[in-house]
């Protein structure tokens, strides 16, 4: 067998261990956080790169909802560098938690309150501001993200608890054993 082979079989047996684990919650859990890590990545890159794409991809959400247009420039790179720099670390904390729930759940705090404060500040802006039909839809999905975060951080931590860590596929890492 060649090197692309046992690389399969390998790939498909932590694949079983993983799906097959009797702690489905923390199965769950590392499915939900690497999926919220990616859904942050990806875009601190498209912000920090193209932002015209991200912008493009906002106003095409703003028609599909029935509005004419997004009348606010957006070509500074104050606030794009911030952007960028703030939904990069939503991607590293969620992955620094799916590392280890228990050593950093504590995470989830910062975590929580950068999703949250974004989510009520579109929610101000939609209402306050300018109606512009998006901003209910981020506020919204900023929203579940932070019930998925506080949801599946929890019921992982404490399912750990019952299955003990040594059945968790994968393991915990950063443990200092």
């Amino acid at each position: 067998m060649d090197v692309y082979g046992h690389i399969k079989d390998d790939v498909k047996d932590w694949w079983r261990r993983f799906w097959n684990q009797p702690n489905k919650a923390y199965r769950n859990f590392q499915m939900a956080f690497f999926l919220l890590g990616v859904h942050f990545l990806l875009p601190s890159f498209t912000y920090a790169f193209s932002p015209q794409s991200a912008i493009s991809q906002f106003t095409l959400m703003g028609r599909l909802l029935g509005a004419d247009s997004y009348p606010f420039a957006e070509d500074g790179f104050i606030w794009r560098i911030l952007g960028a720099g703030n939904v990069f670390t939503l991607a590293f904390m969620c992955f620094m938690i799916q590392s280890n729930v228990r050593r950093f759940y504590i995470v989830l705090v910062p975590l929580c309150l950068m999703k949250a404060y974004a989510s009520i500040g579109f929610l101000t802006a939609y209402l306050f501001a300018y109606g512009f039909p998006v901003f209910m839809g981020v506020f919204l999905w900023d929203a579940s993200n932070v019930l998925m975060f506080l949801y599946f951080a929890h019921t992982a931590y404490w399912s750990l608890e019952e299955w003990g860590e040594d059945a968790a596929v994968p393991g915990l890492k950063f443990n200092g054993k």
